[in-house]
């Protein structure tokens, strides 16, 4: 496995939860791109624990059986490891993990280095399929280990609604901040994580108050920040494509009830009226989000599916371990 997990972006964080799923079932080599990474004692840590090798890929035989499998990292291709894989005698697997193609990516394909591809979603298959030709795929959406994102029960001081995701400014709307302002919710604080320099450009034009907290990558740990918000509401840019949709998912695993719009494949994750709710409009966001506010036995009951439907259907650990034994044979 070509790359390093983190808790800090979609792929990478994919790669932390997929060794707990396939763990015991795969003989697994980590190779970092960097070699300082090998000293990060949380990682290689969390490795042991799971029993997880890894290593460089310059101290491996000449001579090796297997898959190479890379996500989303693009120095798979720029720093040539695809090639050396390939003549190591390894079978190569790469998934894009997000709605483009990364740099050196289509020209391995050309060069015939990729064996298969994998997609996240139908949606994001119908954007890269066409780079891609006529080499098979399997569509292994993402497992989030639910043990990681416990269910906790609601009973804020304040009623908080929030969001988690990249600091990337395409995936957060023009309004974002009068959206949340103009829901109308009594006494409501607002919490965003993660937030950079280019997002405090880009709403230079607000002036936000005290209800707003405004939260760098990683200033809080994904679980403690899911479980201040009462409500995960996702509106977001109008250039932008969520091809699955991760943190949507784990804020469900928690029990923060998402409110997320129509056109991406978050359509597949939230069951509208009882998981959730799929948004059309601004008024539609604004009508659900007063009826949670004032309604508690109807948002604990909701909080309540969103955990079960998370962690039963979306996250299941069988029907996810065979869609990688698809993948990975």
């Amino acid at each position: 496995m070509f790359g390093w997990p983190s808790f800090l972006g979609g792929a990478d964080t994919k790669l932390a939860h997929l060794l707990v799923l396939l763990r015991g079932h795969f003989d697994l080599t980590l190779i970092p791109n960097d070699a300082f990474r090998l000293k990060e004692k949380v990682w290689t840590d969390y490795m042991d624990r799971y029993g997880v090798r890894y290593t460089l890929l310059k101290r491996l035989p000449k001579h090796l059986d297997g898959v190479a499998l890379s996500l989303c990292n693009d120095r798979f291709f720029t720093d040539g490891h695809i090639k050396e894989a390939r003549k190591r005698g390894l079978k190569v697997i790469w998934s894009s993990e997000m709605m483009w193609h990364h740099a050196g990516e289509l020209e391995a394909v050309q060069a015939g280095l990729i064996d298969r591809v994998l997609y996240v979603s139908e949606l994001q298959r119908s954007f890269l399929a066409k780079g891609y030709g006529k080499l098979p795929h399997v569509i292994t959406g993402n497992y989030i280990h639910p043990e990681f994102f416990p269910f906790k029960e609601r009973r804020h001081k304040t009623f908080t609604i929030g969001r988690l995701s990249r600091e990337d400014p395409a995936k957060y709307p023009e309004d974002l901040p009068v959206f949340y302002e103009c829901l109308g919710l009594p006494d409501t604080r607002f919490r965003v994580m993660a937030w950079s320099k280019e997002l405090a450009r880009k709403y230079r034009w607000h002036r936000f108050d005290e209800r707003w907290e405004l939260l760098e990558p990683e200033a809080e740990a994904q679980v403690k920040f899911l479980h201040s918000l009462d409500l995960f509401v996702y509106p977001l840019g109008h250039t932008f494509w969520e091809s699955w949709g991760r943190s949507t998912v784990e804020a469900m695993l928690t029990g923060a009830i998402p409110m997320v719009p129509p056109g991406h494949h978050l359509d597949h994750l939230v069951v509208h009226g009882q998981t959730g709710f799929i948004c059309h409009d601004f008024l539609e966001y604004q009508e659900h989000a007063q009826r949670l506010y004032y309604d508690y036995p109807l948002r604990r009951r909701l909080s309540l599916a969103c955990r079960e439907h998370a962690a039963t259907k979306l996250c299941n650990p069988a029907d996810h371990l065979r869609l990688w034994q698809e993948a990975l044979a």
